[in-house]
């Protein structure tokens, strides 16, 4: 029994060694537990139990935020008169993207940063070290904006959520860069699975787009947490508020014409979103400056659409169960078509400019200070097309139009398109409609509408200029190392440096005492003027030529390159290749030396990172 608690007691002080050794001095009971937990078990077993904490905590703030803006929708809408609703269209889209600007602005100091680009960027950038204030703040911005009826989707403000608690757990826990992001990962996961129940889509998202060019082989807490937000989405959430769509057509392989067909349309529909995403963004960053006035523009704008076009209020998933019970007459009687009267040519007409309008209407609630993401747009805008394309058929007299399986595949095509993740988009329908008879038809059509817009540019357009500059990981593992790696931790720990006008003979003294090829000229007070090489010097160190008829001045060479602070490591790379030397000047903005940039310290922090990868 002694020997017991002499055993606990010794167990007891080597937790509290470790316990206060840690960077942070704030603790709660469970903190208090987890470190004690983590002392006594391996690095997978404490992922297991991340995953799981990391899951619950990001599922139960994707289900917050959903149950939060589904209130404040029924409050705001709910068997409203149709003037009445006429007037809440055209006011709260824009009260929605004008609060949501003053959050950003007053609560949380502009920090506006809110799209996947964010994560991306985390991930490359800061070793996957995410704000605190990233846990609460998309729920309370994208909670006003989508709300009020703002044209866009929760699902980025909650893998931002997610992402942002999976990130905090491991900085808490002082954890290394790879189980930081394992679980910046799987918080991301976590809350997309609890947005649709579907945890395949939330690993899937996790993998096509945050984790692309990384390698890991221990993906098992990702899988866990998804798994815990999804259970929690079933628990809590019903069904009115969850997306699901159980009821549809057998597939016939008879009509895979049609699905090739349609694979086309939301290709070419999905580059249509992305270029006027564009576009809209161009013209809104010319009140970049001016964000209160970015907003009541933006905003305007977006309610005269949701005036004309109610689909676009919200989410607009409830557009996709009305069609789904074929009821798209209920859509006219509730927009001011309803004076059209509701043949099959109005009602065509009203869905086609809904579902190009769709475009705009979210690009500019986003580009206007709303807080939301492209998820429910592409899959409302899919949705619409597809059906659009069955009426079509049905209007055209074809027979047996299977319209409810187009209306969900197209879903799965305009976001495989425009989010370049097509498996995330064959998962999603395949869950959320117990659609896993729905593969074929779901694979044709969001693979031809990922190819038509690799087509067009092999990478997303919305992260073509982050990758271009480095400041995200991309499909090639060398550069996303590269990026890692800082222009300072690879400068030479001993430069040789001459002033311009020091004599020769001090020059010769320098060379001969230092194993080093090149010395930096500079003047007094640091500026840079060139190089000299131990090549250039052999006739002197050799004794062969008098010093005495030489200056500095007129032997030093400017150098093939210089670095700049601001270069990435890729464009550094290039210039060691093209120049083929070892070392490079590093050069502040005033052109002053800051230290030659070794190409053989480059190799070896390469190689050091190349391990930690690999481990």
């Amino acid at each position: 029994m002694m020997y017991k608690i002499k055993k606990l007691y010794v167990s007891f002080l080597q937790f509290k060694k470790t316990f206060v050794n840690y960077p942070f001095r704030k603790f709660n009971v469970i903190e208090i537990f987890l470190f004690w937990v983590r002392e006594r078990v391996n690095r997978s077993q404490f992922l297991i139990i991340s995953g799981v904490l990391v899951g619950l905590t990001a599922g139960l703030a994707g289900v917050l935020l959903k149950v939060l803006v589904h209130h404040i929708q029924f409050f705001i809408n709910n068997d409203v008169p149709f003037r009445e609703r006429m007037f809440v269209y055209g006011l709260f889209p824009l009260v929605g993207i004008l609060i949501t600007t003053l959050i950003a602005k007053y609560f949380f100091k502009s920090d506006e940063d809110k799209e996947l680009s964010f994560i991306l960027k985390n991930i490359s950038q800061n070793d996957s070290k995410m704000k605190s204030t990233k846990m609460y703040s998309q729920i309370l911005q994208s909670a006003a904006t989508v709300g009020f009826g703002g044209s866009v989707g929760l699902e980025t403000p909650i893998a931002v959520t997610g992402s942002a608690i999976g990130s905090n757990f491991a900085q808490r826990y002082s954890l290394g860069f790879k189980e930081r992001t394992l679980l910046l990962a799987s918080g991301a996961a976590a809350g997309i699975a609890a947005a649709f129940n579907a945890p395949i889509a939330g690993v899937m998202f996790a993998f096509e787009i945050l984790l692309v060019g990384l390698v890991f082989t221990d993906f098992i807490p990702l899988v866990i947490a998804a798994i815990c937000g999804s259970l929690l989405s079933k628990i809590i959430l019903d069904d009115e508020i969850l997306f699901n769509l159980h009821s549809r057509d057998a597939f016939d392989y008879a009509n895979t014409f049609y699905f090739i067909i349609l694979g086309l349309l939301t290709g070419l529909y999905a580059r249509y979103f992305i270029v006027v995403s564009q576009i809209v963004h161009t013209f809104f960053e010319r009140f970049k400056k001016k964000i209160l006035i970015r907003a009541l523009v933006g905003g305007a704008v977006v309610s005269l659409l949701c005036v004309a076009f109610p689909p676009l209020f919200g989410e607009g998933y409830l557009n996709i169960h009305i069609l789904h019970k074929d009821n798209a007459e209920q859509l006219i009687a509730q927009s001011l078509f309803r004076g059209f009267g509701n043949s099959q040519i109005i009602i065509l007409v009203f869905l086609g400019l809904t579902v190009l309008l769709k475009a705009f209407a979210t690009s500019i609630t986003l580009s206007a200070g709303g807080n939301g993401g492209n998820f429910a747009p592409t899959l409302v805008a899919g949705g619409l097309l597809g059906y659009m394309f069955g009426f079509s058929l049905e209007m055209m007299g074809v027979s047996d139009v299977p319209t409810t399986n187009l209306m969900l595949v197209g879903m799965a095509g305009v976001m495989s398109g425009a989010m370049y993740a097509p498996l995330t988009g064959i998962f999603l329908i395949a869950e959320t409609s117990s659609g896993y008879d729905l593969f074929i038809p779901l694979m044709i059509v969001s693979v031809i509408a990922y190819a038509v817009n690799r087509f067009f540019s092999p990478t997303n357009p919305a992260f073509d200029k982050l990758a271009a500059e480095g400041e995200i990981f991309t499909t090639q593992q060398d550069q996303n190392i590269l990026s890692h790696l800082w222009l300072a931790d690879c400068l030479n720990a001993s430069p040789l440096i001459i002033n311009i006008i020091n004599h020769m003979d001090e020059v010769i003294s320098a060379f001969r005492k230092s194993n080093q090829n090149t010395m930096a000229v500079v003047d007094s007070n640091g500026q840079f003027y060139g190089i000299l090489n131990r090549d250039q010097l052999r006739p002197y160190l050799l004794g062969e030529k008098s010093t005495e008829a030489t200056s500095v001045g007129d032997l030093l060479v400017s150098p093939s390159y210089t670095v700049e602070s601001t270069d990435s490591m890729m464009k550094v790379i290039k210039m060691f290749d093209e120049a083929d030397v070892w070392q490079l000047p590093l050069l502040d903005k005033e052109r002053k030396f800051q230290g030659f940039v070794s190409r053989s310290m480059i190799l070896n922090n390469y190689r050091r990172l190349l391990k930690d990868y690999s481990e």
